[in-house]
């Protein structure tokens, strides 16, 4: 039949009806279709209503006649979930759907849901091991950098410079770094030169000295070396009758003196007019040469001096290190002493 009466007596055209409710789909397997409130069957998609008798209308579902809107029930063994609106003309429009699509989209939407979370823990993870070890690695090098400058060691590389917190840090460092060494040498400068001269101190001297004895104790190591001794005649006569200042003159003129000829090996002032050098390398094999320039050289020095403080006056031992004779670094020492202290004589006596 193309048309049959509503509930409430409304003709109403029943293939109309039929298409617009077939055009309702759920998921896949749901569907649309019409009942009253006793739940009978007025148009169902998949039941043709107009061709059944009376006893062959299917059982009705128990939620399909409650006043509940939202209903679960079993039809042919699927367990469906759905829900009814009440319609003007006394009919309900209900919706149906497989329980299994309803929440199947749920439980997929929330698989989702895990799956993005997951790949997001993955990555968060990944970021926080690179980020780590980005700063980690500086960081790292900080810390081995602090432990080198610790140990009096300053050179040492620190290549991060990216303009961030730890690069930052890593620049303060390297500032804090070079001001340390900056400082210690200008105390090591204060503790080793001597002020006047500014050549090296007695403590300069004690400190070579006790390098070279290690260096005496390897057996491994051939030592070679000389220590000359250079005793400054007349300075106390120079300050009595001129001043200290003047006998200042005379020290530094002196001291400007070994250093020019003696310009490879450290100089030392370990007394008040007496100065040492250490020879080794090149200057311990010219040591004769030397010694002969050094004489020439006072001997030009006091030529264009009109002063009696600008003008110099050294007696001077050498003594090579021997060992046979020498035991020590004191032993050479004596002895370059003794040379010197025959030299002096042998000035006075002529």
């Amino acid at each position: 039949m193309d048309k049959f009466i509503g509930v409430v007596g409304i003709e109403i055209d029943y293939s109309m009806m039929a298409e617009q409710i077939d055009s309702i789909r759920l998921y896949s397997n749901g569907y649309a279709f019409l009942s009253d409130a006793d739940g009978k069957l007025f148009y169902h998609p998949r039941i043709d209503v107009t061709k059944l008798k009376e006893n062959e209308f299917p059982e009705t579902p128990q939620g399909l006649v409650s006043d509940s809107t939202f209903f679960r029930y079993e039809y042919d063994g699927v367990e469906k979930e759905a829900a009814w609106l009440p319609l003007s003309n006394g009919m309900r429009l209900n919706v149906s759907t497989p329980v299994s699509e309803a929440e199947g989209e749920w439980q997929q939407l929330f698989n989702n849901i895990l799956i993005v979370a997951a790949v997001a823990l993955v990555l968060s993870a990944v970021f926080t091991m690179f980020y780590t070890k980005r700063i980690t690695k500086p960081l790292k090098q900080l810390t081995e950098a602090a432990e080198q400058v610790d140990k009096g060691n300053y050179d040492y590389v620190l290549d991060y410079d990216k303009d961030d917190e730890v690069g930052r840090l890593t620049q303060i460092f390297k500032r804090l770094s070079n001001n340390l060494r900056e400082h210690l040498s200008d105390l090591n400068n204060r503790v080793f030169v001597d002020a006047l001269t500014k050549v090296k101190n007695k403590a300069g001297f004690n400190t070579a000295s006790e390098k070279l004895q290690a260096e005496l104790n390897d057996p491994s190591i051939r030592v070679k070396f000389a220590i000359a001794i250079f005793d400054c005649n007349d300075l106390k006569n120079i300050n009595d009758r001129y001043g200290h200042d003047k006998g200042d003159i005379y020290l530094q003129t002196a001291s400007n003196a070994i250093c020019s000829v003696f310009g490879h090996s450290p100089v030392f002032r370990i007394g008040g007019d007496e100065f040492a050098v250490i020879l080794r390398y090149e200057d311990y094999q010219n040591r004769e040469i030397l010694s002969e320039r050094f004489e020439k050289y006072k001997e030009r020095i006091n030529a264009v001096s009109e002063n009696e403080w600008d003008k110099i006056d050294l007696a001077v031992g050498i003594a090579k290190y021997d060992s046979q004779k020498d035991k020590s670094v004191k032993d050479v020492m004596r002895r370059a002493d003794a040379e010197m202290y025959r030299n002096k004589r042998e000035r006075h006596e002529s």
